[in-house]
């Protein structure tokens, strides 16, 4: 019987914690967070008892090594924002326990990093643990799509993924970190041009993108600071000539708005009356929190909340000699949906962390054939599989689109 523990219990918490509880292999989740009510009303929304709580900082890595060691640990689920990354992920090394995580904070933090899990290669690989990184929905599964469509080509031009949500709220709601969200729009992104990353501005590279059904419908999107761009071409096993990540919304020119035109993630100090104080710190202390499982629930079940996310993936390259084009993209529950399966879920959190979930379900099992750091896009035709099969069982399917030239 496997033991996991997650430190974090936002919006990814509650999923993970349903979905692996689920799991007749899995014995025991210890949720933990530096907020204790918050991980008590997730263990309370699935009261199966292999849920415990305990309060961590995860910005403490001699405790979060020192709670790993106290007891056996099957792998580590980092569920934090990004900023914690280094954090977790060393305490997890410390413990020599197997981790997992869904993000990234640093995109090329040195010159030979494309991401910051990466500068502890060598010493995972020495220690024979597994870190699998970016392995949530975007990146993760975003990262197994492109894979699947490049090992049906023989050369590849370019890989181009989207997120695009759709979100129907009376009142002001987060369906996940509304911080991180803004931090990387404000962000300058990265792509993958000509066989190397580059740098690109802000709300970069516009365009205005038909999605397939469900969503169907034009949605605009831009460039957006994200892993895929640079690990897809680095593990995805061929060259890649060009690769990018952008995302969208409704009411995406309106963040564009309020970040460039008003300067709202600024950081230099203004005055206010006799006060000093940055547009982002404001920012930051007006925005919603994630909402709780327990008040998403009301919300969808009261008709004041509706949502629905996809993630495409669209790439070029050669086949047999000639021109092919594949597009994917995630068909899964909308946010009601995805709460009536595991209350106080929602759209995000469930196309997050049911692949999180299965990820972590394939660590346990011994089902992953890497050892030391590595993204998804490593995995080969029958990890990919199990992977599908895991993601299937919780209504998520990635539908493919093949598109050559007439013999």
């Amino acid at each position: 019987m496997k033991r996991v523990i997650i430190i974090g219990a936002g919006a990814q918490a509650t999923v993970l914690c349903g979905v692996l509880s689920q799991a007749e292999d899995v014995s025991q989740i210890l949720l933990t967070d530096i907020n204790p009510a918050r991980a008590r009303e997730i263990a309370e929304t699935n009261p199966n008892g292999k849920i415990k709580t305990e309060t961590i900082d995860a910005s403490n890595v001699e405790r979060m090594t020192a709670r790993m060691k106290a007891e056996s640990f099957d792998l580590v689920i980092n569920a934090t924002i990004p900023m914690f990354v280094r954090q977790v992920l060393k305490a997890a090394y410390n413990a020599r326990i197997n981790y997992l995580d869904m993000a990234s904070n640093e995109i090329y933090p040195q010159p030979d990093v494309p991401i910051e899990q990466l500068a502890y290669a060598e010493e995972w690989k020495q220690a024979g643990l597994r870190c699998l990184t970016g392995a949530g929905g975007d990146p993760g599964l975003t990262n197994i799509m492109a894979k699947d469509a490049v090992l049906q080509l023989e050369e590849v031009d370019s890989i181009r993924i989207k997120d695009y949500g759709v979100v129907e709220s009376e009142l002001p709601v987060a369906l996940w970190s509304m911080r991180t969200y803004l931090e990387d729009l404000y962000l300058p992104a990265t792509i993958w041009e000509g066989g190397k990353p580059k740098k690109v501005e802000p709300f970069g590279g516009r365009e205005d993108y038909d999605f397939p059904p469900p969503l169907s419908m034009r949605g605009r999107c831009y460039f957006h600071d994200h892993e895929e761009a640079v690990t897809i071409p680095l593990f995805c096993g061929k060259p890649v000539r060009y690769c990018d990540f952008k995302i969208g919304e409704p009411d995406i020119d309106t963040w564009k708005f309020l970040i460039q035109g008003l300067g709202l993630m600024d950081e230099q100090p203004i005055e206010i009356g006799e006060c000093r104080v940055s547009p982002r710190e404001m920012l930051f202390a007006r925005i919603p929190q994630t909402a709780t499982p327990k008040r998403q629930a009301e919300l969808y079940e009261n008709g004041k909340l509706k949502s629905r996310l996809m993630l495409v993936c669209d790439v070029d390259g050669t086949k047999e000699g000639k021109r092919c084009s594949l597009r994917l993209w995630s068909e899964s529950p909308d946010g009601g949906e995805a709460c009536r399966w595991i209350r106080g879920s929602n759209d995000v959190s469930w196309l997050t962390s049911v692949p999180a979930s299965i990820f972590a379900l394939m660590l346990l099992r011994d089902q992953v054939d890497h050892i030391g750091v590595f993204p998804p896009e490593v995995f080969g035709p029958g990890e990919i599989e199990t992977f599908y099969r895991g993601i299937a069982e919780w209504g998520i399917r990635v539908i493919r689109q093949i598109e050559a030239p007439a013999v």
